[in-house]
């Protein structure tokens, strides 16, 4: 459990654009396509499975990126529980793109 003087890095709207975009991006990379590809494939589009095999892949890319700026990778006061009313409300089209790398098919059948 973390301290209670422990706090999640402070954002601006713009360091949290920056950020964002390059969690997208990361998830744009060949390697990390792959390792998507491959999770995506592992649950055959059971959303039970793509819990299980896509959501743990999508997270650890997405803290690859995200320790460069001072969140931590425990799940504590992490970058999601930081920013994602943020996003919703200033970023949706760029969430969306996000949520759609982590999805793939399964987001855009509704």
């Amino acid at each position: 459990m973390a301290s209670a003087s422990a706090q999640p890095a402070a954002l601006s709207a713009e360091q949290a654009k920056v950020v964002l975009a390059e969690v997208i991006q990361a998830f744009s990379a060949p390697e990390n396509a792959v390792r998507m590809d491959e999770a995506r494939d592992n649950a055959c589009n059971d959303m039970g499975k793509m819990l299980q095999f896509v959501l743990p892949v999508a997270t650890q890319i997405q803290q690859e990126v995200i320790k460069a700026y001072g969140f931590s990778c425990d799940g504590e006061g992490g970058f999601t529980e930081t920013s994602v009313g943020w996003m919703q409300r200033r970023c949706s089209r760029a969430a969306g793109s996000m949520g759609a790398s982590w999805l793939g098919p399964v987001a855009r059948t509704r």
